[in-house]
């Protein structure tokens, strides 16, 4: 079999060939269904033009071998390697996702969080590779792959390098490895270690804080010199925005010298952890002291208080000289009586008494003071009274009588944000990996089917995160603290659990028949009002049978969930009409 003759639908060991996924230097890469266990499979196939090199033949066992080797959450799982009619393949864990080049081809720029992320998981990935003393040396964005639920997982091992592999297996002058992203001792020929892809994991993190590789040129070779004779620019020129405990992440990741870097993948761990608390307790600066340099801000400070304490004090004194001087004519002038001419509010009683003013005895003769102009219409108040000697009659005004415009009125409420015609369902789901995506996918298409959009985990980036960490929530209390209100209004939440499990054989073979249970839960949002009734159910399945048994057993539980997320929807936006 050739790379012409293999095609949709063509066979290869016992896998039926469905689509390309990609083409590398050293092979093609098919998505596949593995026939006898009824799965999804990834197979690369050695091109057809080193099928007759026993180098690249045995390079490429070989990379089978490594992986097969390794057993990690963040390296795609080796299943089986053969070969038929002359082609060399083997079969790989198909993984739901895209690679990190096509998401920066459209994102740009990654997020900070998100791109500390992805490197903290690469580094994982690394540490299992050194501890069985491999070396991937082809570290780059197209071979980093983020599934659905934004796990990362590292690939093609095809040119990965054996430290204790006496097989020399480069011939003499030969660059493997992407140029943009490869350290200077590979580009240079020197000798390499896990320190090389250490380098390569902060090129690939400087690409995604700065939107560009850290080194380019007209051409490959041009790449590879100026990797070997000239420093990297650094990112803090590229992108001013990258904090300052990132840059020296960087930095240190990408030193020349490999002595100077990070020595272990647990290192680099180490060291993102050390970058994340740095970023945290750095506190905002004030908006006044942004734009002021070190020097102007401290020197500042002193002269701003004391000349703040005396205005202070100036116009403390001032108010008080005011308020004194305010109360003091207030008592010991009379009351003017009002002239005739003035007209009366509505609100007040024609030709209603003043209050009589109560005598005292002023230590000095108090200057006689001009009728001033009547106030702006206000509700009468009492005029202040002292205790004397003797009792005095004095004339109290009559209340004045309540009119419409004195009522005080509640303040408007503040409208609701309208609904919108359709809500965003929210998914999440939880159990093991091995079902639960059957689960995901399966209950997605029954949501979407009846119209709804429907938003997975890997869409909301606080959650995105946490299921990384293993740290995502399954409650809708929680779920409705961190999630934004525009991005989900209604809620499902999924769970799947292995009940139990029997041996079944067959013509002589022996095969697992496994028993799983599943609920299901719609939820407001909002509320956390039931939106329908939840769904249960049982599937019996073998490896054979696992997809269609799971499709069917979610179908007939969940099938009329979409309709009644919408019949609630529908109920809730006519709510809100009569209730505005």
């Amino acid at each position: 079999m050739t790379e012409e003759t293999i095609g949709i639908g063509s066979l290869l060991g016992g896998f039926q060939i469905e689509s390309e996924l990609g083409r590398g230097g050293m092979g093609v890469v098919y998505k596949a269904h593995e026939l006898s266990l009824n799965r999804k499979v990834a197979i690369k196939v050695l091109s057809q033009r080193l099928c007759a090199d026993e180098e690249f033949i045995q390079r490429f066992k070989r990379e089978a071998q490594v992986i097969a080797a390794m057993n990690h959450p963040n390296i795609v799982n080796i299943l089986t390697y053969g070969e038929e009619k002359g082609s060399y393949y083997f079969a790989m864990e198909y993984v739901r996702g895209r690679d990190l080049s096509e998401i920066m081809k459209e994102k740009g720029f990654m997020p900070l969080d998100e791109a500390l992320a992805i490197t903290e998981q690469v580094a994982s990935a690394l540490g299992e590779a050194a501890a069985r003393g491999v070396v991937h040396r082809d570290l780059k964005p197209s071979n980093i792959m983020v599934d659905d639920s934004g796990r990362v997982r590292v690939t093609d091992f095809g040119v990965a390098h054996l430290e204790d592999s006496a097989a020399q297996l480069t011939r003499t002058g030969l660059f493997l490895g992407t140029p943009e992203y490869a350290s200077p001792e590979q580009a240079s020929g020197g000798p390499l270690d896990p320190r090389s892809d250490i380098y390569s994991l902060g090129a690939v993190l400087y690409r995604m804080l700065s939107g560009r590789p850290p080194i380019t040129g007209e051409s490959p070779l041009r790449v590879v010199v100026k990797i070997a004779t000239e420093p990297v620019t650094p990112i803090g020129e590229v992108n001013p925005s990258v904090p300052v405990p990132v840059r020296e992440l960087i930095g240190r990741m990408m030193a020349r010298d490999p002595g100077e870097r990070y020595q272990t993948p647990q290192e680099v761990i180490r060291g993102i952890e050390k970058c994340r608390s740095s970023l945290r307790a750095i506190p905002p600066p004030a908006p006044e002291e942004a734009v002021r340099p070190l020097e102007t801000r401290t020197a500042a400070v002193p002269r701003r208080r004391s000349r703040a304490a005396v205005v202070g004090g100036i116009v403390g004194v001032a108010l008080a000289v005011v308020l004194v001087v305010w109360i003091v004519d207030a008592v010991l002038r009379p009351q003017p009586p009002k002239p005739a001419t003035q007209p009366q509010p509505a609100m007040v009683q024609p030709q209603q008494p003043a209050p009589a003013p109560v005598a005292t005895a002023p230590t000095e003769p108090v200057k006689a003071q001009p009728p001033e102009p009547a106030p702006a219409p206000v509700a009468p108040t009492p005029a202040p009274t002292f205790p004397s000697s003797e009792p005095k009659a004095v004339s109290r005004p009559q209340a004045p009588p309540v009119t419409e415009a004195m009522i005080p009125r509640p303040a408007e409420p503040k409208r609701a944000a309208p609904l919108p015609s359709s809500p965003t369902v929210l998914l999440v789901t939880s159990g093991p990996e091995s079902m639960v995506h059957l689960v995901r996918a399966n209950l997605g298409a029954v949501l979407a089917k009846s119209g709804l959009r429907v938003a997975s985990v890997a869409d909301i980036p606080v959650l995105r995160e946490k299921a990384q960490y293993g740290r995502m929530p399954m409650s809708w209390y929680e779920i409705r603290q961190i999630v934004p209100k525009d991005k989900a209004h209604v809620l499902v939440l999924a769970e799947v659990q292995k009940a139990g499990s029997t041996v079944l054989t067959f013509y002589g073979r022996s095969q697992e028949q496994i028993t799983a249970t599943f609920s299901i839960q719609a939820l407001d949002m909002a509320t956390g009002t039931s939106v329908g009734s939840p769904a249960t159910g049982t599937v019996d399945f073998t490896s054979l049978n696992m997809t269609e048994n799971f499709k069917d057993a979610i179908t007939s539980a969940a099938g009329e969930m979409g309709n009644d997320i919408k019949k609630y929807w529908e109920g809730k936006i006519r709510s809100a009409g009569r209730s505005g």
